[in-house]
C-alpha cells in the first residue's frame, strides 16, 4: 500500500490519540479498517510505526518521524487545496495579458477595472508591446490573451482569433485648435501633425500624403505619425498643449471631453476606425480569470453604442475606408 495523504492522516491521528478506537471514530471509519490500513502501510514500508499493547498504540521512532512530517504535509496539502479552490473561484491567482497600445486603452483597461473590482485578490499583468509583437508574445511568452488591431493578428493554426466590434476613431485636439473654427478637409487636417502609435490600414497612403501628419514607414509596413508615442497618456498631454491631432476611440476620450481638456474635429473625410481583436492559444484551457475577462469583454461589446462602434472589418466590406491603428 503506497503512502498517500489519506494514510498519512490516519497514522497521524492514531499517533495523536494512541488508540485505534478513538482514532477510527475521529476519522469516521471503522476500527478494523484503520487497523488493516496501518498494518498494510507498515508492511509496504517495511517499518513498524506503532507498538501495540494493552495500553493502546505508541509511536515508534519511525512513527514519530511520520507523524511529525505528516502533520506538515497535511497542512501544506490543505493550503494547496484552498489555494486551488480560490483560483477556481477567482479569489486569487494571476492573469497575464499582452496588448498593443490602442487595445490596452479599449477594451483591455475598462475590462481589467471591472474584473479586479469583482475579484480584488486577483493579480493582473497587462504587458503593452509594439503592435506587431502581440501575436508572437502569445505564442512564446506565456500570455493567456493577446489584444490588438486585426491587421497585426493574421490567422495562425495554433491560435484562436475573435474579432471585436470596430471602434469609431475621433480626432481630438486642444479646445482652442484653429481647425475647430472650420469644417476642414482631409488636406487641411493632414497639414497638422498626428500624435499616437503606428497606424495601418487601407488609407495609410492617403494619410501619408500630408507631410505634416507623418510619413509611411516601409520597414514596419505602416504609417508613423509625426509624433509617435506608445503612451496615450503622453499623446493626450501633447494634444492638449499643441496643435497635434490625437486619433482615439470615444472610450479613450470620454474623460477629457467631459471636462473640456480636449475637443473633437468635425471634418470631411471617411469615418476612421480601429478594428480590435484578441487571440489565445487554441489548445490551451483558459483559466477562470481569463474566462471571466472574456465574458466582461463580450458584455461590454454588446453595450457599445452604434455611433461609437461599427461592424467588423469583414462585415463592413473592402470598400470601407479606414485609418486603422494596428493595436
Amino acid at each position: 500500500m503506497h503512502l498517500t495523504l489519506k494514510l498519512i492522516e490516519q497514522a497521524t491521528v492514531l499517533g495523536e490519540t494512541g488508540n485505534f478506537a478513538k482514532a477510527a471514530e475521529r476519522l469516521g471509519i471503522s476500527q478494523p479498517t484503520l487497523s488493516r490500513n496501518i498494518a498494510a502501510l507498515e508492511e509496504d514500508l517495511g517499518l513498524r510505526l506503532f507498538d501495540r499493547g494493552r495500553n493502546g498504540a505508541a509511536l515508534t521512532v519511525f512513527g514519530r518521524v511520520l507523524a511529525e512530517r505528516g502533520a506538515r504535509v497535511l497542512g501544506e496539502a490543505s493550503a494547496l487545496r484552498a489555494e486551488l479552490l480560490a483560483v477556481a473561484g477567482l479569489d486569487t491567482g494571476r492573469l497575464e495579458i499582452v496588448a498593443g497600445p490602442y487595445a490596452t486603452e479599449d477594451p483591455v483597461a475598462p475590462t481589467v477595472a471591472q474584473l479586479v473590482s469583482e475579484r480584488p485578490g486577483l493579480r493582473v499583468r497587462v504587458h503593452v508591446v509594439e503592435p506587431d509583437e502581440v501575436l508572437n508574445a502569445v505564442l512564446t511568452g506565456g500570455y493567456e490573451l493577446g489584444f490588438g488591431g486585426s491587421e497585426c493578428l493574421p490567422p495562425h493554426d495554433q491560435l484562436a482569433l475573435e474579432m471585436l466590434r470596430s471602434r469609431r476613431l475621433l480626432l481630438a485636439c486642444r479646445p482652442a485648435h484653429p481647425l475647430l473654427r472650420l469644417r476642414p478637409s482631409v488636406a487641411q487636417v493632414l497639414s497638422f501633425p498626428l500624435v499616437g502609435t503606428l497606424m495601418k490600414g487601407s488609407t495609410a497612403a492617403v494619410v501619408a500624403s500630408g507631410d505634416a501628419a507623418g510619413a509611411a514607414d516601409a520597414a514596419r509596413r505602416g504609417f508613423s505619425p509625426a509624433i509617435e508615442v506608445n503612451s496615450f497618456d503622453a499623446a493626450r498631454r501633447i494634444a492638449r498643449s499643441s496643435d497635434a491631432l490625437f486619433p482615439a476611440t470615444p472610450t479613450m476620450l470620454a474623460a477629457d471631453l467631459a471636462v473640456g481638456h480636449l475637443a473633437t474635429l468635425d471634418f470631411d473625410a471617411p469615418v476612421l476606425r480601429f478594428h480590435p481583436a484578441f487571440v489565445r492559444m487554441r489548445e490551451r484551457t483558459l483559466s477562470p480569470a481569463a474566462h471571466r475577462f472574456l465574458q466582461i469583454v463580450r458584455a461590454m461589446e454588446a453595450g457599445l453604442r452604434d455611433d461609437d462602434a461599427g461592424s467588423s472589418p469583414a462585415a463592413a466590406g473592402l470598400n470601407e475606408a479606414s485609418l486603422a491603428p494596428s493595436a
